[in-house]
Parts: C-alpha cells; sequence; structure tokens
C-alpha cells in the first residue's frame, strides 16, 4: 500500500457504523434483484459514491482518504459482512483496480484514471487465471513485441466484472525461455480493444452479479506504453498485488464470519425447544465457543498482518496464512449458525438476516485468489526459511 494517513478513533468509530449501516440495510436492498438478474443494479455505484466506498485507501494526491492498511482493514471487515457480490466489488476498487496502475502505470494513466476511480467511474479487472493450467508461471496467453508495440493471444477464464470493467490487468508469457524468472509481461489493456472478447459464464451459486467470463485475445495490440512495469518482470507485478488482495480477502472472510456469529447467538437465545432456549445448551454454548475463538484468531492475524504491512514489511506469508485460516473460519462459524438456525435458516426472507445466502456466498471465497492448497504453498516456503520461528515481535 502507498497510504499513511490515520484519522482519529471517533471518525474511524463513525465511518465504520456508517458503513455497516450502508452494506446492512441500502446494498442488502439490492440483493434480491442481483439474485436473479446475476448483475450490479445502478443504485450500487449511487450508494458507494454517496458514502464514500471508492476512496478509502485511494492515495489522497488522487482524491481518496488514503487510509493506512490498518484503518482500512477495519472499515472492510464492515464491508464483509454483508453481499458478497458487492463485497467483492469494493474490495477490488479499493485494492487491484488502483494499486498496480499506481504503481507501475505511467504519469498519464495515474493521471488521467486514478482520480476516476475514487469517484467509481473508472474500474479495472485482473485477469490471471487461464483454462489449462494454474495462476503463475505456467500460464499459456503469449505477447510478441513487434516494434513499439505488442500482440497478444490466449484466453483468461473466471475472470471477474468483465460486463462493467473498463479496462483488464493481464499478464502474459514474453520470453518462453524465461518462465521460471523473467519471462512474463503485464499489461493494461482497455476493454474496447480491437481482438479482444468476452464468454460469459454461466449462474454461479452465490456471490451473483460479479459478471464472470472468459476474457479472449486475438492478435490483440496494444502499445508499448501499456505495459505495466519492466518487460519480464510481470508475476512481479502480480503477486505483489495480489499479496495485498489476498488478505483483504481474508479481511472480508472476517467480517463474514463476525455477521453470522452474531446472527447465531441472535437465534439461540430466541429459539426455545422443550421449555429451554438454546443458547442454555451446553452443546450448543461449545459450538458458539469454537466459532468465537476461530474469529477471534482471525482478527488477530488481520491486525499483524495491517501491522506488518504498514511499516513496510512483506506480507506474502502471513496474508496467506488470513486467507488459510479465514476460509477454515468461516466454514466452521456459517455451518454452526446454519445448525443452530435448523430449517429456517436453509429459507430465504429469514426474519434475521440474509442467512443462507450468505452460506452460499462464503463458499465463492474459497477460490478468491487460490484456494487452501495454493496458501499453504504459498506460506510453507517462507516457514521453512524461518526453520519454523513466526513472530510478530521479539516478545511474542
Amino acid at each position: 500500500m502507498l497510504n499513511d494517513q490515520r484519522i482519529s478513533e471517533k471518525e474511524l468509530y463513525e465511518l465504520r457504523m456508517k458503513i455497516r449501516h450502508v452494506v446492512e440495510n441500502d446494498m442488502e436492498a439490492l440483493s434480491a434483484e442481483m439474485e436473479k438478474s446475476n448483475v450490479y443494479p445502478p443504485e450500487m455505484w449511487e450508494i458507494g459514491k454517496k458514502n464514500d466506498m471508492f476512496r478509502l485507501s485511494l492515495p489522497t494526491q488522487y482524491g481518496g482518504m488514503g487510509l493506512c492498511l490498518e484503518q482500512y482493514f477495519t472499515v472492510l471487515e464492515e464491508i464483509g459482512r454483508g453481499n458478497q457480490a458487492i463485497r467483492m466489488f469494493f474490495h477490488v476498487a479499493n485494492g487491484l483496480s488502483w494499486e498496480i496502475m499506481a504503481e507501475h502505470g505511467t504519469e498519464e494513466m495515474k493521471n488521467e484514471y486514478l482520480p476516476k476511480m475514487g469517484t467509481g467511474d473508472f474500474f479495472v479487472a485482473f485477469a490471471l487465471t487461464e483454462p489449462d493450467c494454474g495462476s503463475g508461471v505456467d500460464i499459456r496467453s503469449t505477447a510478441v513485441k513487434r516494434g513499439d508495440k505488442w500482440v497478444l493471444n490466449g484466453r483468461k477464464t473466471l475472470i471477474s466484472f468483465t460486463d462493467i470493467c473498463d479496462a483488464y490487468y493481464i499478464i502474459a508469457v514474453s520470453d518462453e525461455g524465461k518462465r521460471k524468472k523473467g519471462g512474463h509481461t503485464a499489461f493494461y489493456v482497455p476493454a474496447d480493444t480491437k481482438g479482444l472478447r468476452v464468454e460469459n459464464m454461466p449462474h454461479m451459486m452465490g456471490c451473483r452479479g460479479t459478471g464472470h467470463g472468459d476474457v479472449i485475445m486475438e492478435d490483440m495490440e496494444i502499445p508499448d506504453e501499456y505495459r505495466l512495469g519492466a518487460e519480464g518482470e510481470g508475476l512481479t507485478v502480480f503477486l505483489h498485488a495480489l499479496a495485498v488482495s489476498r488478505a483483504s480477502i481474508g479481511v472480508c472472510l472476517l467480517g463474514l464470519s463476525q455477521r453470522m456469529l452474531e446472527l447465531a447467538i441472535a437465534r439461540a437465545k430466541d429459539r426455545v425447544t422443550f421449555g429451554k432456549a438454546l443458547i442454555q445448551r451446553q452443546a450448543v454454548q461449545q459450538m458458539l465457543a469454537d466459532m468465537a475463538t476461530q474469529v477471534h484468531a482471525l482478527r488477530l492475524l488481520v491486525r499483524d498482518c495491517a501491522q506488518k504491512a504498514d511499516r513496510g514489511e512483506d506480507i506474502e506469508m502471513i496474508s496467506s496464512m488470513m486467507k488459510l485460516h479465514g476460509i477454515d473460519t468461516v466454514r466452521t462459524v456459517s455451518d454452526g449458525c446454519l445448525e443452530i438456525f435448523g430449517g429456517i435458516g436453509y429459507f430465504e426472507d429469514n426474519p434475521y438476516g440474509p442467512v443462507e445466502r450468505l452460506y452460499r456466498d462464503a463458499r465463492a471465497m474459497w477460490f478468491e485468489e487460490g484456494p487452501r492448497t495454493v496458501q499453504r504453498l504459498t506460506l510453507v516456503r517462507k516457514v521453512i526459511d524461518a526453520d519454523g520461528e513466526i513472530r510478530t515481535s521479539n516478545y511474542c
């Protein structure tokens, strides 16, 4: 992150509560339509603009609030309490969409596009994954330099926001002989570039509205000025941005888990069976204890990651830990929540809140920025290098 702005604790609390109200009321009111239409309604942008939801992390020189990561994560957690399709959009709008350009774009690109991102009038999607390989050195898309232009060919899949984005960040192989290092280059690609087309993907189980599709490049030409970072350094450009985005998903898993824990407790207090409230039964209390312990542990991981990032330290390992533990946490909490709710938790129009949709939405977060297997492989290298000694300071 490029930010070090801090607001007062009072201002931060007021911002958090404002965003929570917006997420659980104004944005929630859009969810029923999104579930059926599978598209973002126009009102989402207006609500976001009105409540500064595009400006949270954008640097101040481009019109943003420039919050440090520790304070931004506190606010992002509130966004994570709601509709996960809307969460996904705002987490990218406050992260990947602007960060890659801010760190690797030309001054002309920054000055033209970053202020528009802060007003919600420009959005860049992230296109890495491909259908026949993983999301790293084995990608198949190619970029061939011809004079002052590049010609890209290939296919990206499972790309979010293909129906609303103004541009893409795309990585391709630029030197087949250097796949392990120095053979990939990253690019900024306007969505209306000749030779680029999108094939829509089917309706998803959850997170409906995110506009997933395949991005296909056929002899697509772009100028060298749209190259991001040095030639051959595309993996470095993408992987650094992914570490912050992965951490952001961990924060959103925290927000979702926290809300489902609260919903489970509210239901357990109200539900009476055989003359006794569920909250008084030891089996339910033990379940809630496990849920709360995992939520709190995830919160500590989030805090540690944010503080490390704000000090300028590497967060690749801790962000993967957040994502890994976040998946385990939301699984434990969402399963426990549904079990405590019983039958009514499986239905729409639940008077306590959208339990069944949150349960479905949570499953999409297994795969964002890599499943658990990827997180384990990412973090274990650093654990081995440290001989297993992982500390937050000299004292703990």
